[in-house]
């Protein structure tokens, strides 16, 4: 009973990884789909949606004989010490800098927005002083308090969408036609490269329980987050238009700013904007405790509250020296970032899979 209280759902994992995936995406989506597609963008993630599911029914497969483990702890059984203990040391660089990545995404939106004069130090540090205490309180009052929040920024996700309407064209989200299709194909990397953070909640699977329904929340969340993500490619494409949206740096903010309410109440981009800080609080504190988790896994330790000092100080490093502007940084997302997203997260656990059956682990 005391060991399951120190444990969460898988659930509750979920909803973390919603609630991470979201900045991302958010960020990525509209200015790619409208970049590739054009006025269809709107319908791009029905083809992310087949590539979910294999990874969905992949980590079902892997964990059917091992509720109980981790995925680190996969790896170095399947693949041996040394090799497993490679790729670990590889998924925890990669992790840092994606803290660092979000970190830097997180003060460039605010300096680009609102606070324009302000120095990007007191966004690191002010962030980083929040993750670094919600890290330390445990996975179980983080995933908490997140669960707490992400109710909130559903509704307020539904209500600013249903707000924006009125304000959306048919003209710019009309005709799909079937010479989209193959454009579409092409923004599966985009999606697909966040997306596929699903997996990487299995780092700390042996905090988790019910493992044995991976498949039926998985596909619960495949369904959610594929509608809400539509949702988003309309009120963005459909206010403005694709040749607006692949222009301006954040066209969900954009977005947001055309709501006006009873004619009176206007500029409540504010509230999306606090509601993005929680989803960046959300994926900056998912990847600190995915790398001191995996640093567990490395090292065999029974203990890393002591690494998360050090992670947090590498990620405000990073945040410096990933880009000189926000143009770098999108392009290291573009042309880097999304490509090793989908080796860590969908290649390496396919292998892990392919080799542990063929060795008779999994």
């Amino acid at each position: 009973m005391l060991e399951s209280r120190n444990k969460i759902s898988t659930r509750q994992a979920v909803i973390l990884f919603i609630a991470a995936q979201a900045s991302p995406v958010i960020r990525i989506m509209p200015r790619h789909a409208s970049e590739i597609v054009g006025r269809a963008g709107w319908v791009a993630p029905l083809f992310s949606v087949l590539p979910f599911i294999c990874l969905v029914y992949v980590m079902q497969l892997i964990f059917k004989k091992h509720i109980n483990s981790g995925l680190g702890e996969l790896y170095i059984k399947v693949f041996g010490k040394f090799i497993g203990r490679a790729v670990l040391a590889f998924c925890s660089i990669w992790f840092m800098i994606l803290m660092g990545l979000y970190l830097r995404y997180f003060a460039e939106r605010f300096l680009s927005s609102i606070l324009p004069n302000t120095t990007p130090t007191f966004f690191y540090i002010t962030m980083l002083i929040a993750v670094y205490y919600a890290v330390r309180g445990g996975i179980v009052n983080f995933a908490r308090t997140v669960e707490f929040l992400y109710y909130l920024f559903v509704i307020v996700f539904i209500s600013l969408f249903l707000f924006n309407l009125p304000n959306v064209q048919e003209i710019n989200l009309l005709p799909v036609t079937r010479y989209d299709i193959i454009p579409m194909t092409k923004t599966i990397k985009s999606l697909f490269g966040v997306w596929c953070y699903f997996s990487l909640l299995f780092f700390f699977g042996d905090r988790l329980n019910d493992k044995e329904h991976i498949s039926r929340i998985g596909l619960q969340t495949i369904l959610f987050i594929t509608i809400t993500c539509i949702m988003l490619l309309i009120q963005t494409i459909g206010v403005y238009g694709h040749t607006v949206i692949a222009r301006i740096p954040l066209p969900y903010f954009e977005s947001i700013k055309s709501i006006s309410l009873l004619e009176t109440i206007d500029r409540i981009e504010s509230l999306a904007l606090a509601l993005w800080v929680f989803i960046d609080f959300t994926v900056i504190s998912l990847f600190l405790y995915l790398t001191v988790s995996v640093i567990k896994n490395l090292f065999s330790l029974s203990e890393v509250k002591y690494f998360i000092s050090p992670v947090v100080l590498f990620a405000y490093i990073f945040a410096f020296y990933l880009g000189n502007n926000r143009l770098e940084l999108e392009q290291f997302t573009d042309h880097i970032g999304l490509q090793v997203n989908i080796i860590v997260c969908f290649v390496m656990p396919v292998i892990l899979l392919a080799v542990g059956k063929i060795r008779k682990i999994i």
